[in-house]
């Protein structure tokens, strides 16, 4: 399968942080025992544990072959955080298939609140055979009453809200179970035994008990007696994404072990270029690349309302038997090294076995693979050919295109809501940039463009400050349509609106005309929205480069106060706006009202990755072009002829000796030696 542009932005917006946050942390984490919440909450923002949430419940209304792709790219991360996240999705798909509209509504708020949610099947006595499940639901006037005990709950410890399976017809088995939501906060529901696991360790498992729950009887899901349905129908669904995750665990093997390879030396060279570690090299790929079409192909086929179930076992037995193939020949591959714990492979060697047994252990999965089969293949001969007649496909259900969020109701409402523009430059994205092998110049062709650093620590000043006290964030960039991509991000990552300004006549713009133009477009906009902006927030190098002048030349046209080289803002019960700046002598602090111009040097807050929510909004979002039309800048103060920055005369620096070093002389001899020398330098 070849992913579409949004799938492929998606895709790398999940490796950059799974690549910078989880990659380099877990094994600490797992070491110290300790849960990892700030990644988890990291990943919360980003919205990967509402992977499922259709857009008119609130969520980014991602397709299935998006969820899926996206859940093999947390795996080679981690699969205890993958678990923890897409734990989210098997809980809500009873909902989904079974649910009401108030039941979605009441789920994917609190899911939204409480940040995770369970689904309670397993019990002590029923695995596989869930008709095995002792835990019951009794009617009493308006209520169900639950009573019984669920063990090995991925996410039970933390669910704000579970989904759960009951029997509601005494000695009736499958045909007697019910499913039902279950609020973790109501009397009666408490948490039992925490599992200490072999591998999967970055997630937690429990017992879930209920104990005379009371729940009220709008919380039956679907039919009475009909719960059976709905949970193998959500097991159907789930187990490609349990594909994916072997799949993504294979993955994270073929990367390791091929490193470590191609570093290792033998015999006088790499092992890499052993013939029986390339054999195993290829076919780890080839098993990982195989079992990713098989959860893919599975995946297309629930978009397309067709069914799946047979490819679903598959892609689930397949691709969990790739990991865990892939992990022993990594172990194999690395040697000693690879059974030590000081390198990762000997983690997904552990990790990878549960894939194999959870949501339907293997052998249960060819039991329905081969139950399908013998639906498919009739006994007896063959039926005559019938007229050929292509059947009616089905058309995959329409989602809602996703817009950009604005602030919540209650915050945007508050007296003190701020109006806010950033303004950001677009970069080329240097860890993109190649080099020519003949030319030995850089190919800047099909690079990205990203905001610069600077811009970056505005922009999430920015979103901290609307967080606060509510309001809107509008940014502002100026340079060719392709800066688009960059003002892109800020909307990803919760900006509500964003102009370009680009104009041919604006081109070869300095410091100067720079300033000129961004300050006569901010006064167009002001008289557009008929409000002039509260704060206006710039990078210390925000458009112009180097040299940090925009943000107070801006400032200067404008007539408002400025204060520069902010590190840290903040609002004040009177609305006005505290700054901690950066001087000589440490910190100084100012307070300015509005309307003000701030630029920012630094933040102390860790930078926000993109939500998947964002990430589709901000794809959909129309980006205004201002031109010179819009803004009206006289000739002789734009572009070149508005730019008078010119280079009088170039020099180069005289060549430099080169240093020496103070060697076998005791501290004191050393120190006098340091100081003639710097005197005859002239230095002292």
């Amino acid at each position: 399968m070849i992913f579409d542009a949004q799938t492929r932005e998606l895709l790398a917006m999940v490796r950059e942080f799974v690549d910078k946050e989880v990659i380099p942390t877990v094994g600490e984490y797992e070491r110290n025992d300790e849960f990892p919440e700030k990644l988890l909450d990291m990943a919360c923002a980003m919205g990967l544990n509402e992977l499922c949430v259709p857009a008119e419940y609130g969520g980014p209304g991602l397709t299935s072959v998006q969820v899926f792709a996206i859940a093999e790219e947390i795996a080679r991360g981690d699969i205890g955080i993958g678990t923890t996240l897409i734990a989210n999705a098997l809980a809500s798909y009873p909902v989904l298939i079974a649910g009401t509209d108030a039941q979605k509504k009441l789920w994917f708020d609190t899911m939204r609140e409480k940040k995770y949610a369970a689904f309670c099947l397993t019990e002590p006595n029923a695995g596989s055979d869930a008709g095995g499940v002792q835990t019951t639901a009794v009617e009493d006037g308006d209520y169900y009453v639950i009573n019984g005990t669920k063990s090995f709950i991925s996410n039970g410890p933390i669910a704000g809200i579970y989904t759960v399976l009951a029997s509601t017809r005494k000695n009736a088995g499958i045909m007697g179970l019910s499913a039902f939501i279950v609020e973790r906060d109501l009397p009666g529901v408490s948490i039992g035994k925490e599992e200490d696991k072999m591998g999967m360790r970055l997630s937690c498992t429990s017992e879930v008990i209920f104990d005379n729950v009371r729940i009220p009887k709008d919380h039956l899901l679907g039919k009475k007696n009909r719960g059976f349905k709905y949970i193998m129908e959500t097991l159907d669904h789930s187990r490609a994404g349990v594909g994916a995750f072997g799949v993504g665990i294979g993955q994270r093997v073929v990367e390791e072990a091929t490193k470590y390879a191609k570093q290792r030396k033998q015999f006088g060279q790499a092992v890499a270029n052993f013939q029986a570690v390339e054999i195993m090299l290829a076919d780890m790929e080839i098993q990982v690349q195989a079992a990713r079409q098989m959860y893919l192909h599975a995946a297309e086929l629930m978009d397309a309302g067709l069914p799946f179930t047979m490819e679903a076992a598959i892609a689930k037995t397949f691709g969990t038997d790739t990991g865990m193939k892939c992990a022993v020949d990594g172990v194999q591959v690395m040697g000693g090294y690879g059974y030590m714990k000081e390198y990762p492979m000997e983690k997904l060697m552990r990790d990878a076995k549960i894939l194999q047994i959870y949501e339907g252990t293997n052998q249960i999965q060819r039991s329905v693979i081969a139950g399908q089969l013998k639906k498919k293949y009739t006994d007896g001969p063959a039926p005559k050919a019938a007229p050929s007649a292509v059947p009616a496909k089905k058309e995959a259900p329409k989602t809602a295109t996703p817009t950009v969020t604005a602030a919540p109701k209650a915050a945007a409402d508050s007296k003190n809501a701020l109006n806010i523009l950033v303004c950001v430059k677009q970069v080329p994205d240097t860890t993109q940039i190649k080099i020519d092998p003949i030319k030995h110049t850089l190919i800047r062709e099909g690079v990205p463009a990203i905001v610069n650093t600077f811009d970056t620590y505005a922009l999430e000043t920015a979103l901290r400050l609307k967080e606060k006290v509510g309001g809107k964030i509008t940014v502002i960039s100026m340079g060719l349509p392709a800066a688009k991509e960059a003002l892109r991000e800020c909307l990803a990552c919760g900006a509500d609106e964003a102009y370009l300004i680009t104009d041919r006549v604006f081109g070869g713009s300095d410091t100067l005309a720079t300033s000129k133009i961004i300050s006569t477009a901010i006064k167009a906009l002001e008289e557009k929205n008929g409000r002039a902006f509260d704060c206006i927030l710039c990078g210390k190098q925000a458009i112009d480069g180097d040299t940090g002048q925009v943000g107070p030349e801006i400032a200067q046209h404008l007539d408002r106060a400025l204060v520069s080289y902010a590190v840290e803002v903040e609002t004040l019960a009177d609305g006005t706006l505290k700054c901690k700046r950066e001087s000589d002598e440490g910190y100084d602090f100012y307070a300015v009202s509005a309307p003000c111009v701030i630029t920012v040097n630094k933040t102390p807050y860790d930078l926000r990755y993109p939500s998947m929510k964002g990430q589709m909004a901000a794809r959909n979002a129309v980006i205004p072009e201002l031109t010179s039309a819009e803004v009206v800048v006289a000739p002789e103060e734009r572009g070149l002829a508005g730019s008078p920055t010119k280079v009088v005369k170039t020099y180069t620096p005289t060549h430099t000796k080169n240093g020496m070093k103070i060697q076998g002389l005791a501290a004191a001899e050393a120190a006098g030696k340091l100081v003639d020398l710097l005197g005859e330098a002239k230095l002292l």
